[in-house]
């Protein structure tokens, strides 16, 4: 009775099964398509069958489609008796992970923002000035998360940590030289390039593709904290206000990151953050007026643009100036740092990177590698202009 009972049971099975202690596993590879099956009592759900063969679900993979499922698998004992094993069959089919999304991109700016950076010494207090000095500390390019080789493009290395040095060092130090002027007023005015990429792809805002620095939290992370720690610090000393406009590799994080600075400094007395979106700005200072834009569209129209769109400052203002970046990669013989157009002065701002392969390969090369402050009298003019860079190579 027994031995009929077994066969009655053995005949239901789905199929021949290993015995209990018996671990089937395949893996296959299609081109950057992974599957595995396991036919196991151990293996039970997709993510064992994952941890066993070791895969990285975080940064490398993502499961596409998978499938589980049990059943039980009856054996004679030995002693006239029936085992019932539980038997599992897992499949999984795993594809390249794609990059961070736009809710990883934001949240990672909010973390960046929401850090307890320098707090502002207690010791240190804002210095009345009747000097009417305006000091405007210009933020130019740096292009966080670009990456170069020296090695492969004959110039400096460069990359996220570099960056942060290369940047923060010479902010500080021109602050510093700010501070001994006793401006009455600072700003500093951010022109856009400030992140390298602006897609989860690694593309600038308009798709074209770049080489990078993949790890695209890690360059927002890295990045907002050099760029808030050069706003806290000027606030220690000097009342601040921020502007800024986006590049054309970062229109996206641009504004968000304009965003981060307002609730980050929503109550903070002494920075003021300019809520404006748009990708030319205008602030004044007694007599002068400048103009702030990326420099990447309507550059020869700018004076023009100027005296349309800010034309009751135009009207009040005497002195002139646009400050723009952009074009920092530009072969050293085709740059025009600084021209006159129409009367207005327009100045293109050095950045501090330096080549990668792309602008190195096709001849972009020689550029200033340089942060600027610039000083401008209550009465309008320029007082003075001081420059901030990397130690040159011998």
């Amino acid at each position: 009775m027994a031995k009929k009972l077994l066969a009655e049971v053995a005949a239901k099975l789905p199929a021949p099964t290993p015995a209990a202690d018996a671990e089937q596993v395949t893996t296959t590879h299609s081109g950057d398509t992974v599957e595995a099956r396991s036919t196991s009592a151990r293996i039970k759900t997709v993510e064992d069958l994952c941890r066993h063969i070791e895969v990285d679900l975080v940064t490398k993979f993502e499961i596409e489609r998978s499938e589980a499922t049990k059943w039980e698998c009856a054996s004679s004992d030995g002693d006239g008796g029936t085992t019932v094993t539980e038997l599992h069959r897992v499949f999984v089919r795993l594809k390249p992970r794609a990059g961070p999304g736009k809710r990883e991109m934001v949240e990672a700016m909010i973390a960046s923002a929401s850090k307890q950076l320098r707090q502002p010494s207690k010791a240190k207090r804002l210095r009345s000035s009747a000097s009417g000095l305006w000091q405007v500390l210009v933020v130019a390019d740096p292009h966080f998360g670009k990456y170069a080789w020296g090695k492969t493009t004959g110039h400096d290395d460069y990359d996220l940590s570099l960056a942060q040095s290369l940047v923060g060092d010479a902010a500080a130090e021109l602050l510093e030289i700010g501070d001994a002027q006793r401006p009455e007023r600072r700003t500093i005015a951010m022109l856009g390039d400030l992140f390298h990429y602006d897609t989860p792809g690694g593309t600038t805002t308009s798709g074209t593709p770049l080489e990078r620095d993949g790890r695209l939290q890690k360059m927002i992370e890295i990045g907002s904290d050099c760029l808030l720690g050069i706003i806290e610090r000027s606030g220690e000393t000097v009342p601040t206000d921020v502007v800024i406009v986006n590049g054309n590799h970062d229109e996206v994080l641009t504004w968000g990151f304009q965003r981060i600075m307002q609730e980050r400094f929503r109550r903070h007395k002494n920075v003021t953050i300019k809520g404006d979106y748009t990708g030319r700005q205008y602030l004044s200072h007694g007599n002068t007026l400048l103009g702030f834009a990326h420099g990447h569209k309507a550059k020869r129209k700018l004076p023009q643009i100027m005296a349309l769109e800010a034309s009751q400052q135009w009207s009040q203002c005497g002195y002139r100036e646009w400050h723009t970046g952009h074009f920092h990669s530009q072969a050293a013989e085709h740059q025009r740092p600084l021209e006159t157009i129409d009367a207005v002065t327009v100045r293109t701002a050095p950045a501090l990177c330096p080549p990668d392969d792309w602008h190195s390969i096709h001849g972009f090369v020689g550029s200033r590698q340089a942060m600027e402050s610039f000083c401008y009298r209550n009465e309008g003019g320029l007082a003075s202009i001081n420059i901030a860079g990397p130690r040159q190579r011998a």
